[in-house]
């Protein structure tokens, strides 16, 4: 299971939630003898999550542009918990070094927007990719200045309707979120994309990740 991470991918911009949930299901099913992830592996998330999800295994370093694990995937699956927070936080404060390097504590939405950016992403890509860094930072343990704590960033474009009680009639409580439209408009954008097929040759699954990624960018 080795394989070498690729040099410049897009950050994670998945939830932390559904990071750890995807750790949490090769825990339950066991990472492939094959050495191989692919995204049918959470078949409960839509393709959009499953691809990203591809994506921030890369970024972290835990599969390689193959799709093949790598020694640092193991021993985070294997851990739960407290037990893998270590072992994450070591990782995530080695992705993104040299965001990490500047005061976190100090630093502003604007200036850490401004780190990600060197990442060539914008957008919507970047609010996800720096929520994501936020929250792993404070579940982590990672030190961060106050100001994220103490406020969350709402998702572009969410809104909420109001579901009627039986007393005929509806409180805050009954508000309920609606989904997204990014996310059916990037289903739609994803499926003109070729599907990835592993009979492919090297060079041109690596030009498959590269368009990929390009993709995902251009969306953002």
């Amino acid at each position: 299971m080795t394989g070498s991470v690729p040099t410049s991918v897009t950050p994670v911009y998945v939830p932390y939630a559904t990071l750890i949930s995807a750790l949490d299901t090769l825990r339950t099913h066991g990472i492939p003898r094959s050495g191989k992830i692919d995204k049918t592996i959470w078949d409960s998330q839509s393709g959009t999550i499953q691809a990203q999800l591809i994506l921030a295994f890369r970024f972290l370093g835990l599969i390689d542009d193959q799709k093949a694990v790598l020694p640092a995937l193991p021993p985070l699956v294997a851990a739960s918990g407290e037990e893998r927070k270590p072992i994450l936080k070591k990782i995530i404060e080695d992705k993104y070094r040299d965001v990490v390097s500047l005061d976190l504590t100090t630093i502003s939405q604007g200036q850490l927007d401004e780190a990600f950016r060197k990442f060539d992403i914008s957008g919507s890509t970047l609010t996800r990719a720096t929520r994501f860094f936020v929250k792993a930072c404070s579940e982590l343990g990672v030190p961060m200045a106050k100001r994220f704590s103490e406020r969350s960033r709402p998702v572009a474009g969410q809104r909420k309707k109001r579901v009627p009680n039986t007393g005929g009639g509806s409180t805050p409580q009954d508000t309920v979120p609606l989904v997204p439209q990014a996310n059916a408009w990037e289903e739609r954008l994803l499926e003109k994309f070729p599907a990835y097929d592993p009979a492919w040759s090297d060079d041109l699954k690596t030009k498959w990740f590269e368009g990929f990624e390009r993709l995902m960018k251009a969306k953002g």
